[in-house]
């Protein structure tokens, strides 16, 4: 049981000081106040559910009170769920099953996805302004190099792949075999109506 109360208390004690830094979080939750969602993942197999109040969230893995909306899916599928066009080709794919309201869980997760936090007011509040400052640009500039890094990275794999190995065609290489493709199907078709006039 230790194995499912500690993470718990964990992920609640830090979805709770999240939404207290967000000044609009207050609007949200009590949009949301009262309603409770389940959740199941097969993984796991204990179902999560998961209380909305006015003041923050609260989350038990013994509950078996009524819910507005109970999730039974895989944990692959949970970042699916955020787009709503998702969830017809999910449920038809037998990846997720639905009991009760499914905007519900869109809902809970723009409490936390929609979050606006000014983390260098937060910062400077509990080490000052300047470490706030240089933390803050050091992860900017981290992170800017980050995305340099994924670039350079993804531009490497695609010369080493189409280039070098030549595993890929190029692009136009690609767009030259369709366009014979198609018009390797366009002589097909002429082939079988004139192979259907000789017969008639």
């Amino acid at each position: 049981m230790l194995w499912t109360v500690l993470p718990n208390q964990l992920l609640e004690l830090a979805a709770q000081q999240l939404l207290a830094l967000d000044p609009v979080s207050e609007e949200r939750l009590a949009k949301l106040a009262g309603k409770r969602l389940r959740v199941t993942l097969k993984e796991i197999g204990k179902p999560l559910t998961v209380t909305v109040t006015e003041a923050s969230v609260y989350m038990s893995w013994i509950e078996s009170d009524a819910v507005d909306c109970h999730i039974m899916t895989e944990f692959a599928v949970l970042p699916e769920l955020r787009d709503s066009a998702n969830i017809t080709r999910l449920i038809k794919a037998d990846k997720l099953d639905i009991d009760g309201d499914p905007m519900l869980a869109q809902q809970l997760s723009k409490l936390f996805t929609e979050l606006d936090i000014d983390w260098p007011e937060q910062l400077s509040q509990r080490i000052g302004d300047v470490p706030a400052q240089l933390l803050v640009s050091a992860f900017r500039r981290g992170r800017s190099r980050m995305k340099s890094m994924q670039t350079d990275g993804q531009q490497w794999l695609k010369d080493a792949l189409v280039e070098e190995k030549q595993v890929l065609p190029a692009r136009e290489q690609f767009i030259q075999f369709q366009s014979d493709v198609q018009a390797l199907r366009a002589r097909i078709d002429k082939l079988e109506r004139e192979l259907r006039k000789s017969r008639t």
